[in-house]
């Protein structure tokens, strides 16, 4: 997994510089008739004939930075500050309005998701007869987790207000799981256990940023419940942090 990461971050930081590349050549030089370039404040701006500049570039490359955790009544607690969540997004802004003082365009693209759940108690997820559920290991665990991939595709509709320089995002998302399993460390050594651990394999979620400059506080619900409605235990998740 280790490997996994770090060569789609590698992956990422290319295409991100490619992105961005492209994204000054082609959208914001064009032609000396009708766009002008202004990197004011960061911000990447494109000038037209009636002089109005608007505050979304075309294309957007995101790191999502933040903790997991979820509603429940029945799972077990978790690890708070150890419960992390991390994603990638590519997104392409439309931009549907360039105001005086709003700007609104409707980001859409895609992104790979790792939503890492980290129990506080000396348990595991472990498959059943029927469903999941977590079981109490006999020896003394370090640390027992449940590591998630997500590829999800966002969409979110932004407003920029120039005066202030805020981005208000308001969206959805949905997606599928690509991977999953379960991590323990203790006494005996390290063990990893990939398996469906009869979770959702769709889901979709409702989400809000909000931010300045290069810097986005994010907050997502997923309406899907993590596991399947036959499943004894369940709960729906929750992630929020920052977005860089």
């Amino acid at each position: 997994m280790k490997t996994l990461v770090k060569t789609i971050a590698a992956l990422s930081i290319a295409m991100a510089v490619n992105f961005g590349a492209k994204a000054q050549d082609e959208d914001h030089f064009g032609t000396s008739k009708d766009k002008e370039y202004n990197n004011e404040d960061n911000y990447e701006h494109y000038e037209r004939k009636d002089g109005k500049r608007n505050m979304f570039s075309r294309r957007d490359f995101g790191l999502y930075l933040g903790l997991n955790t979820y509603e429940t009544q029945n799972l077990p607690e978790l690890d708070n500050f150890n419960s992390r969540f991390i994603a990638l997004s590519w997104k392409k802004n439309h931009r549907l309005i360039t105001g005086n003082n709003v700007d609104v365009a409707m980001g859409t693209g895609f992104e790979f998701a790792w939503n890492n759940y980290m129990f506080k108690d000396n348990i595991t997820l472990a498959s059943k007869a029927v469903g999941t559920d977590f079981v109490e290991v006999k020896e003394s665990l370090e640390k027992s987790k449940l590591v998630v991939t997500n590829f999800n595709i966002p969409v979110m509709l932004q407003f920029g207000f120039k005066e202030s320089k805020w981005i208000l995002g308001l969206g959805a998302y949905g997606g599928a799981r690509i991977d999953s399993y379960t991590k323990t460390k203790g006494e005996n050594g390290t063990k990893r256990d990939h398996g469906a651990f009869n979770m959702s394999k769709f889901h979709y979620g409702f989400a809000a940023e909000i931010g300045r400059k290069n810097f986005t506080l994010f907050a997502r619900y997923q309406m899907t419940p993590i596991f399947k409605d036959n499943n004894g235990v369940n709960g729906n998740a929750i992630m929020f942090g920052i977005r860089l």
